[in-house]
């Protein structure tokens, strides 16, 4: 049975970190598993790593020489559904275990994790699960994180990247990217346009902003206590360990 490997929690833990090593040691492909990654335009305030470049027919995302799929798909303001990423995760899957390689899905966004995982299918309008049998077996880790440390580094993150965010998103509008888009996908994107449209001062930008980045910490570290149960790792070594078990068994 094909083998695929998740690194989940929240914004800020290391996430992509790890994968890239892991993704060296077992000779893997990162999927991205972001709802806003998927955006062409929108780097700054989605945090996104890497150049790009290209795995097999698929535009990438380079970390280290690792690449990260599912990053760049489709232009801001169109819509994205949980339902179009399963779509393409499960046909790069597939080409990634034809390739002989392991994915490793790595995100904050757990619903699209857990969907995949658990073998979700879109019936009625609705998702429901394990509609879909799934024909792989999965590992899902976690880094061990400190909810302080994290809530101090999202706080000076949206002091340092503001300037450079709203500059971006200054330049989304300007390409034609709906206004109310941006307020609906939310977190860094509706702060800026909030204060490109003057309707807070640049204190208050940061402050919401700041607020609303820790809260989605919040709830990314809470969904995973109720769907799954992710196996928390203190660093690489440990992490490296359950791989080579898991993929050994």
């Amino acid at each position: 049975m094909h083998k695929l490997l998740a690194v989940v929690g929240p914004t800020g833990s290391g996430k992509t970190k790890l994968a890239v090593k892991l993704a060296k040691k077992f000779n893997g492909v990162i999927v991205s598993a972001d709802s806003r990654q998927v955006y062409r335009g929108m780097d700054i305030g989605t945090n996104k790593e890497g150049k790009p470049g290209k795995w097999g027919n698929y535009q990438a995302r380079i970390v280290d020489g690792i690449p990260q799929l599912l990053i760049d798909v489709v232009e801001p303001g169109n819509r994205f559904t949980v339902a179009d990423w399963l779509t393409l995760a499960r046909k790069m899957l597939s080409e990634i275990w034809a390739a002989g390689q392991l994915p490793i899905v790595v995100g904050g966004t757990g619903l699209y994790v857990t969907a995949l995982t658990e073998g979700y299918q879109l019936g009625g309008g609705r998702f429901a699960k394990n509609n879909q049998p799934v024909d792989f077996e999965s590992l899902i880790l976690m880094p061990e994180v400190d909810r302080q440390l994290l809530n101090r580094k999202s706080n000076q993150r949206c002091v340092r990247i503001f300037d450079a965010l709203m500059a971006e998103t200054e330049k989304l509008l300007a390409s034609g990217v709906p206004g109310d888009w941006l307020d609906k996908i939310g977190l860094d994107y509706r702060y800026a346009f909030k204060r490109i449209r003057g309707q807070l001062s640049r204190e208050k930008a940061i402050e919401q902003y700041q607020v609303a980045s820790r809260a989605y910490i919040r709830r990314q570290i809470t969904w995973w206590r109720h769907h799954g149960e992710p196996i928390t790792v203190s660093d690489s070594d440990e992490a490296t360990n359950l791989v080579t078990q898991r993929l050994s068994s």
